[in-house]
């Protein structure tokens, strides 16, 4: 398969967890591109609820690719602002899977990951992709290294 991981990450924990996943999709034989989203302006917070003035800068093509698994952090409950904008801007999707992802800090997923994983899936069915279940990676009180390993492996059996 063709994939793209499109990442939004202000601390790097996010574009840890892409780079991860992509050495083990790339592992099974799928080719592969990370787009780690620039901004014209900082986005150092915010969330969808708030009108924030930017514009993406390096929105990719993704025309050639089969699957787009897109990431970001859960900033203020809900999903950053970046990640957000770029799939809205995406152009249709029909006949490619859509998986995304977040990153956050708070020790519960139901403490914003949850509906950010619903508001990206929402945003690419709109679009017309296929979803496939996200994953949400909470940081704090927990042993985030064993849960990154985890959760990339269950996106990559989700793309067997």
């Amino acid at each position: 398969m063709n994939i793209c991981i499109i990442v939004h990450s202000q601390t790097g924990n996010t574009l840890q967890f892409a780079k991860l996943l992509a050495d083990k999709l790339q592992a099974r034989g799928n080719s592969l591109d990370i787009i780690e989203l620039r901004t014209n302006v900082p986005v150092i917070s915010g969330s969808v609820n708030h009108t924030i003035n930017f514009e993406i800068k390096n929105l990719p093509d993704i025309s050639n690719y089969d699957v787009i698994i897109a990431g970001g952090p859960v900033w203020s409950f809900s999903v950053s602002p970046v990640i957000y904008k770029a799939i809205t801007r995406l152009p249709a999707m029909k006949g490619k899977k859509f998986l995304p992802f977040v990153t956050m800090t708070a020790p519960l997923i139901s403490m914003g990951g949850t509906s950010s994983l619903k508001l990206m899936s929402e945003a690419a069915a709109n679009l017309g992709a296929e979803i496939l279940p996200g994953v949400a990676i909470p940081r704090l009180f927990s042993n985030v290294d064993s849960i990154i390993i985890r959760e990339a492996e269950k996106i990559c059996m989700e793309l067997r």
